[in-house]
């Protein structure tokens, strides 16, 4: 059988490129890309199917294209991220030096728009994947440019532009190789073992955030039965944990109920976390869920803002969100809220409102980041046409190391210093501290949580800006 290798590739920092969004590690995490993990399974029925991640492998640019010479790959398939590209377009060339046959496919954010320029004469690419769920690579490896939809070719004819059918309703995939994913280090502040899975239910998200990323792929889900299959094989591998990386768990509120209950009836005995909404999880779903080994949910807060909330289209109320994190912190299911400062109408007054938030929600954690002008959303053309960013690829960390952008009325180092203040109005709050040390279970659980809380501390304070 052809090897193809899927490739993370080596970096100067912690980089995450998974699922079409990249950034810079806020602490210390690294979970496996879903792009490979679902790669994994539409490949592994025609070819040797390898990963190499150098990035939870911690390998240097010469150690990793020396274990690709070693492989000795007939194809590879590269993350690229936005918030890395140009030493990611560097490593590639690299490899297209030392492996001259060999074909290239890049997948990533940077890609979601104007990816032909990313094709072009000098480019070590030769194609370019836009969705990680369809059979399109085996069209295209196979030479079958004829049957590729979603993805950017370069051809002797010059580059074939997707046909992008609209993704919907219900799609499957073969089982993902859980098993290529458990010798590497991948640690998430929210899993309870060093051991977890990444599992994606859906595909997209039906609701339409105008800064998100996700609100560009469209929606689709696979059925109960398919996951409930590759659950069972990741039993078997001996994991515990699983990592829903669903967009908006519950979107198609069926499936996830019955999902639930056939997790629950089986007794898979599986711990999870998942991202989902506020005004998606009833009481109903969020006792299934609970049963079914749920014990932590990540909530897109990002605003205390009403304002903000409805400027960008997010659907739902502060006190929507409030009401959510006290229901799930009254049945015991742990909360984590994603907050983004520094969206164009962002301005003091509204800073103060998501301060006053954080200073009296019941969050178990908080993820602060800055808004980013990604690929191919909304955000990304208003910005452009405020004249606040310009039509390049500009900086793209959402973790704050770096600020992508001013709003109408607060200048980047403004935006930085909220950052830094809301981490600390959550973090150094007493009420939390308490709190959180109250709930530590496990040696495990301590460790894990004091080193990503180290490891923010440094990146909020210390890093270079």
């Amino acid at each position: 059988m052809k090897r193809v290798l899927l490739l993370n590739p080596p970096g100067k920092r912690l980089y995450i490129r998974d699922y079409f969004c990249s950034k810079v590690s806020q602490a210390d995490y690294l979970t496996q890309p879903v792009d490979f993990v679902m790669l994994s399974g539409i490949l592994s029925g025609r070819f040797d199917v390898r990963l190499l991640d150098a990035m939870a492998g911690r390998l240097s640019a010469g150690s990793a294209l020396s274990e690709i010479r070693e492989q000795d790959p007939f194809a590879v398939i590269g993350l690229f991220g936005a918030v890395s590209l140009p030493e990611d377009l560097a490593f590639a060339a690299s490899v297209r030096e030392a492996c001259p046959g060999v074909k290239l496919i890049g997948i990533g954010d940077a890609f979601r728009e104007g990816g032909e320029k990313y094709l072009g004469p000098g480019s070590p690419l030769d194609a370019l994947l836009l969705d990680f769920t369809t059979p399109d690579i085996l069209a295209y490896l196979d030479g079958d440019y004829g049957a590729v939809s979603n993805m950017l070719v370069r051809s002797p004819a010059g580059i074939l532009p997707p046909k992008r059918t609209p993704p919907g309703g219900v799609f499957e995939v073969p089982p993902p190789r859980h098993d290529l994913f458990t010798g590497y280090n991948y640690r998430h502040p929210f899993v309870r073992s060093r051991k977890f899975a990444t599992v994606l239910t859906d595909y997209g998200c039906p609701y339409q955030c105008t800064f998100c990323v996700m609100s560009t792929l469209g929606f689709k889900s696979r059925t109960p039965d398919a996951v409930m299959a590759e659950l069972r094989g990741i039993k078997k591998l001996g994991i515990k944990e699983v990592l829903f990386h669903t967009q908006t768990f519950g979107a198609r509120r069926k499936d996830a109920a019955e999902l639930c209950r056939r997790m629950r009836d089986e007794g898979l005995g599986l711990g999870w976390t998942c991202f989902s909404r506020a005004d998606v999880l009833d009481a109903e779903l969020l006792s299934l869920m609970k049963g079914a080994g749920c014990h932590t949910i990540i909530f897109g807060v990002e605003s205390g803002s009403d304002e903000i909330l409805r400027k960008y289209r997010k659907g739902y109320t502060r006190e929507q969100i409030v009401a959510a994190v006290d229901y799930c912190d009254g049945i015991g299911i742990e909360t984590v809220g994603t907050f983004i400062l520094g969206l164009p109408e962002e301005t003091h007054e509204t800073m103060a409102q998501t301060l006053s938030l954080l200073g009296r929600i019941r969050l178990d954690y908080a993820s602060i980041n800055v808004a980013v002008p990604r690929m191919g959303t909304d955000l990304r053309r208003e910005a452009v046409s405020l004249g606040i960013v310009d039509g390049d690829l500009a900086v793209m960390d959402q973790s704050g190391g770096d600020i992508a952008m001013p709003t109408k009325g607060l200048s980047k180092e403004e935006v930085l210093r909220y950052k830094k203040l809301a981490v600390r109005t959550f973090y150094l709050n007493p009420r939390y501290l308490l709190r959180r040390l109250s709930k530590i279970r496990s040696l495990y659980d301590f460790t894990r949580q004091f080193g990503q809380a180290a490891a923010l501390v440094v990146n909020t304070w210390f890093r270079k800006q």
